[in-house]
């Protein structure tokens, strides 16, 4: 086994400076919450949070083939005033309606039960921006062996088998170095409370609460460090997807006061009665896949990223012409183009977008849409030369290989696709790389989400039920890619959902078979265009809120150690969002670590190369910067 990493918790006055939120004695900065630590008073629920050490159920899991007796403290809620659940969450019965949205599910070895210089990681797990709820189901009796449907939440379980070896069981890999790990439920969209519990409405996850509850939870190990086990000073988050976003937001926003009016109504730890704070929530690292980040102009950059080479147009004439199939020749449906001129005027808008951003390259050039594709490219070409050198093969130029479909809305099937884009020796040098046969190729071995992609609700063109353009090579009609998009995550809570672009807002059709009209969004229902409707800068302000770039060079508090990966084939949202995101964090010169790359032959997912992604983690904390 990996023995434990340790760092002493600081004392004396190291330890009252991070007490107080004064986060550069932490590993951390501070922004203008820095003075509340002057004038705020204890947190109103601080004694309410307090941690029992003695309230916790032993299991026995098997780690690197050894019996392993782990604590488990189980569904501890992390704020004073939890959101109420209505019975039925999406589907499912809940047994937790107190507080199954803003708990955590805590794991430590027995061993280490007793130390408290551990590391922490900290799993957020709302994917697709869902709430992510953490408890019983259907009346679980809590002593019956957890399943998928009678328990959620719970990545480490009785009689569980983990591996500190795989490059796919981070649980393994924490526990073996002592970590302790946590399982943290937020809220998102999706959640729902009993009617007539919440006088604004029943919808409580709207934009920013998952942001909310990711410093809540981070506010709570850190009220309660120096009677728990674990070492709040080295926290590192871990998320996927949506719980990339949210990983990659709680990072870039450390101890930011816009979040505190917030962060008072749940009841966090360290707001007194004034909304003052006394606890930093700022982080050590975040580790961060595929981030679906900067929601607001994400609809923007998948257009310019599968429009500007065309992709979207050649993947449509290989569907008409039969040529995608599997390796039986059966034909796979991959076209996605239901509004070529939507998707014009949005790719169009990326470049403008872009320039505004203010990027640059490692020489200092102003990043735009002009050199972007070649940096992407540069990227690319990079994490085919890492895979093959890491020993992995890649299907000869030229050849034939196999792809199987991922990603939300990405079909199914696996794609026969012929190598026409990359050639790579056995050394991972490579000598050709076509970018335009190579989109081609990401767009067919999963299909590309419909326009828009992300701020979908209201849009006619892309229902199951609307024929396209596109027909297959036997001539049967290719119908829309709808999935429903981000637009139920922001709104008020009263409202099922609210458009938060001015393309969708401007063209929502005003109710649907899927969606009914909801009475107050959209130019067809309000008369408002986007750019007069009240609600405006309401919705803005919670895009804003949940977006890191805004955030990046401007927070004190800012994590000064990234790791974001992306699959190479992730088409669930532009290469660009996470580009971008990093290019702004090596400008920032507050953070300290930039560790940000492509992933080859990876489709929309996470913790995919365990043993990498812990070895960095081993680094930062070893050097204890």
């Amino acid at each position: 086994m990996t023995k434990p990493i340790q760092h002493l918790k600081a004392t004396s006055l190291a330890a009252a400076l991070c007490v107080a939120g004064l986060t550069a004695a932490c590993g951390g900065g501070s922004d203008s919450s820095k003075s509340d630590s002057n004038t705020a008073g204890a947190g109103v629920y601080d004694s309410q949070l307090a941690f029992d050490k003695t309230k916790y159920t032993t299991i026995t899991v098997t780690l690197d083939g050894v019996s392993t007796p782990v604590r488990w403290y189980r569904e501890v809620c992390y704020v004073g005033k939890p959101m109420t659940l209505a019975p039925n969450q999406r589907g499912s019965n809940v047994d937790n309606q107190s507080c199954g949205y803003q708990n955590l599910n805590i794991f430590v070895r027995e061993e280490d039960a007793a130390k408290q210089d551990n590391a922490i990681l900290l799993n957020v797990n709302n994917a697709g921006w869902f709430a992510s709820y953490q408890g019983g189901l259907n009346g679980w009796d809590g002593t019956a062996a957890i399943t998928s449907t009678n328990y959620r939440g719970a990545d480490i379980v009785d009689g569980g088998s983990y591996s500190s070896t795989s490059d796919t069981d981070k649980r393994g890999a924490a526990l073996a170095r002592g970590f302790v790990y946590i399982n943290m439920a937020s809220r998102s969209r999706g959640a729902a409370a009993p009617d007539g519990v919440y006088s604004d409405g029943i919808y409580q996850g709207k934009a920013p609460a998952a942001i909310v509850d990711a410093k809540a939870a981070v506010r709570w190990l850190r009220l309660n460090d120096s009677t728990m086990f674990g070492n709040a000073n080295r926290i590192v988050v871990n998320g996927t997807s949506g719980g990339g976003a949210q990983s990659t937001q709680l990072a870039a926003t450390g101890n930011s006061a816009e979040y505190h009016p917030y962060l008072k109504a749940a009841g966090a730890a360290g707001i007194d009665a004034n909304g003052k704070s006394s606890i930093s929530d700022s982080i050590y690292a975040v580790v961060a896949y595929c981030p679906i980040q900067d929601m607001g102009s994400a609809d923007l950059a998948y257009e310019w990223m599968f429009n500007v080479l065309d992709t979207r147009t050649l993947v449509s004439a290989d569907q008409k012409a039969g040529l995608i199939v599997d390796a039986t020749g059966a034909e796979l449906i991959r076209a996605a183009n239901p509004d070529p001129t939507g998707s014009q005027e949005l790719m169009n808008r990326f470049v403008t977008y872009q320039a505004g951003l203010g990027l640059k390259t490692d020489t200092g050039a102003a990043l735009t849409t002009d050199n972007m594709l070649a940096a992407l490219q540069g990227e690319l070409r990079n994490a085919a030369s890492a895979y093959v050198k890491a020993g992995n093969s890649i299907v000869a130029y030229d050849a034939y290989g196999t792809a199987a479909a991922n990603g939300v809305a990405g079909g199914s099937g696996t794609l026969y696709y012929k190598n026409d884009f990359i050639n790579v020796d056995s050394s991972g040098a490579v000598s050709y790389f076509n970018m335009s046969n190579y989109l081609k190729f990401v767009a067919k071995q999963a299909r590309l989400k419909a326009m828009p992609s992300f701020d979908q609700v209201g849009q006619t063109a892309i229902l199951a039920t609307t024929a396209t353009g596109d027909t297959t090579g036997a001539g049967a009609v290719v119908y829309g890619n709808y999935h429903g998009g981000e637009s139920n995550l922001f709104g008020t809570a009263a409202q099922v959902y609210s458009n938060f672009t001015d393309y969708a807002w401007n063209n929502n059709n005003g109710g649907d078979a899927v969606n009914a009209a909801q009475a107050d969004v959209g130019l067809l229902n309000t008369g408002y265009t986007w750019s007069v409707q009240p609600q405006r800068d309401f919705v803005l302000n919670q895009y804003r809120m949940i977006n890191a770039l805004p955030y990046i060079g401007k927070t004190d508090g800012i994590t000064r150690h990234w790791r974001i990966r992306n699959g190479a084939r992730d088409r669930d949202t532009a290469f660009t969002v996470a580009y971008n995101i990093s290019r702004a964090l090596k400008a920032d010169g507050k953070v300290k670590t930039v560790d940000f790359a492509l992933h080859w032959d990876q489709g929309h997912a996470g913790n995919y190369d365990v043993q990498s992604a812990f070895a960095w983690i081993d680094q930062r904390l070893t050097a204890g910067d």
